[in-house]
């Protein structure tokens, strides 16, 4: 891929879903679809760039947008997506269908178990998970590893199974089930971790050969964080220059909200001239690809996967 700037996108507040570890408000997730800028608004705005932008398409639950497909196949038409989705919603077939994989820099998977177990929800994320194999190549499974999650890790594999996809867990960040993660994980949940690490990192081998950089949202070495804290306040980062966050109404900050480069939308959008010093925290990926101080190399990814990996693989 060949891009000039990447963005955070958060599309839309709204999710169907309430689980208990997410960042965002119930108000926030339980906000109406209306009055949204549409799909030829977001396109146009993004066009007039003159840029070739990487857009991490998130939310909320992005597939809600009513114009979701027309949204993404008019966007990969100049630029690259990436993808974060529960895959509760329909209109991830069309999606499928209709978007060039050549686009697609990572379509994330996430499966929510707790949710899942509401109605027909593992049906429902089978059947889409399955369609949307067939038509995009760069997808990945993930689960969000709480307690209750590695206590019960198998079940969630075997649920996946038929699929062909193992569920990599993803750390846990912030207040959740009575702790402050990962701080709080005790050494067995981070030996469960690992071990869960390690095994499904045998299943992505194709999709690691096959990205030619490190995606926006890899969790598939997570375990690596618990091992190494990561402050990147006080070095100099990209973010602002080669990267932003972008809101559901068009405004651009450097990455949080304490600095604002216009909006996208009104078209008074500017990037900064270069790097410049981190001075809060956002998103340890984010941070990671565009900070100069930079603790994970995708390039040797191999050199660090540690004894646990060494073992699965044996």
């Amino acid at each position: 891929m060949k891009y000039d700037i990447e963005a955070d996108w958060k599309l839309l507040d709204s999710c169907n879903y309430r689980c208990g570890y997410c960042f965002f408000s119930p108000e926030s997730l339980g906000a109406k679809i209306k009055g949204l800028p549409s799909a030829s608004e977001w396109i146009d705005a993004f066009d007039g760039t003159g840029r070739t932008w990487l857009l991490h398409v998130t939310g909320g639950e992005p597939t809600l947008y009513p114009e979701f497909t027309r949204l993404c196949v008019g966007l990969s038409r100049n630029h690259y997506l990436s993808l974060n989705t529960n895959l509760s919603q329909r209109s991830i077939r069309s999606f499928a269908e209709q978007v060039d994989p050549a686009r697609i820099s990572l379509i994330h998977a996430a499966i929510h178990p707790e949710q899942r177990i509401r109605g027909q929800g593992w049906t429902v994320f089978l059947d889409n998970l399955e369609h949307l194999a067939k038509f995009q190549s760069a997808v990945m499974v993930s689960v969000v590893a709480t307690p209750a999650v590695l206590a019960d890790y198998d079940t969630i594999v075997r649920a996946l199974e038929p699929s062909g996809f193992r569920p990599v867990p993803k750390m846990l960040r912030g207040p959740a089930e009575g702790g402050i993660y990962p701080d709080d994980y005790t050494d067995t949940e981070r030996s469960i971790f690992r071990g869960a690490a390690a095994w499904a990192r045998l299943g992505y081998d194709r999709l690691e050969n096959d990205v030619s950089e490190q995606p926006t949202i890899w969790p598939l070495y997570d375990d690596e964080l618990l091992a190494q804290k990561r402050r990147f306040v006080g070095h100099d980062c990209d973010a602002g220059h080669r990267f932003v966050a972008i809101q559901p109404d068009g405004a651009v900050h450097r990455c949080s909200a304490q600095t604002t480069l216009g909006n996208i939308l009104s078209g008074d959008f500017a990037v900064q001239s270069g790097p410049a010093r981190c001075h809060t925290t956002y998103c340890s990926y984010f941070c990671n690809k565009y900070s100069r101080r930079t603790y994970f190399d995708f390039g040797t990814v191999g050199a660090l996967a540690g004894p646990a990996l060494a073992q699965a693989r044996s």
